[in-house]
């Protein structure tokens, strides 16, 4: 897995001023389901050390013993108290050293899936817990196109009117993965389901209003498998 160019991904987040781009309606509100689920979970970082694994310096409110932030844009978490620029596919920590991590925003979808979740498990402790989110080949908005349903895939999209290339992969590809680091869904929450169908036939800004209906039939069986977003709440499984 080595079609990403991790130096094009660093050079862009350097440079732009926001992460999240405020006119971008899809990206608003994946940003709006990913600080709602964190502050639901708030509980599990009290009196914790956390790794925040491709924050971009986003601590998301999180009241914790120690967080470290890792990314591989310096500019983003250079103001922050404990930071290292790293990918989060090579991580500079010993074995054991955080009781929860989170890594959202996509962040797997840069990386080598494989390396990246061996990395995350290896740095954290037993029971620890795992906030771990990521874009799914089985989203609606692929649908009819070659990469719908792909274990693993490449795509091209635009953000911020740039082209970027990132990964996408299927919910089965990273389960296998998961099970082979021990590491344990508690939970698992799609969003971005029906306005990537609606996509097809409306505006975007349109489709992401509609999206609201995603809290009523994200649990039914018919559509939990086609969020574009999976967010995963993992617990890291004792080996006998």
């Amino acid at each position: 897995m080595s079609e990403i160019d991790l130096s094009k991904i660093k050079e862009f987040y350097n440079r732009i001023p926001e992460i999240w781009a405020s006119d971008d309606v899809w990206h608003t509100y994946s940003h709006y389901e990913l600080d709602h689920y964190i502050h639901q979970h708030m509980n599990l970082f009290e009196g914790t050390r956390v790794l925040n694994a491709g924050s971009g310096g986003n601590d998301y409110g999180i009241s914790c013993q120690e967080m470290y932030h890792v990314d591989i844009a310096e500019e983003k978490i250079k103001n922050c108290k404990n930071y290292i620029v790293s990918s989060i596919e090579e991580l500079s920590f010993p074995d054991e050293s955080f009781d929860n991590i989170i890594c959202v925003g996509s962040v797997l979808n840069y990386c080598d899936a494989f390396q990246a979740i061996s990395e995350l498990s290896r740095v954290l402790k037993k029971s620890g817990k795992i906030i771990l989110e990521f874009e799914s080949s089985w989203g609606y908005e692929y649908l009819n196109t070659k990469e719908y349903k792909a274990p693993v895939t490449v795509i091209t999209l635009e953000y911020m009117h740039e082209q970027h290339i990132q990964w996408l992969f299927s919910p089965e590809y990273i389960y296998k993965i998961l099970k082979q680091y021990n590491l344990k869904i508690l939970e698992q929450t799609p969003f971005h389901i029906l306005d990537g169908l609606l996509s097809k036939i409306l505006s975007e800004e349109l489709s992401v209003k509609l999206t609201k209906i995603d809290h009523i039939i994200k649990n039914w069986p018919i559509f939990r498998k086609h969020g574009n977003n999976i967010i995963l709440l993992l617990e890291k499984s004792f080996v006998p």
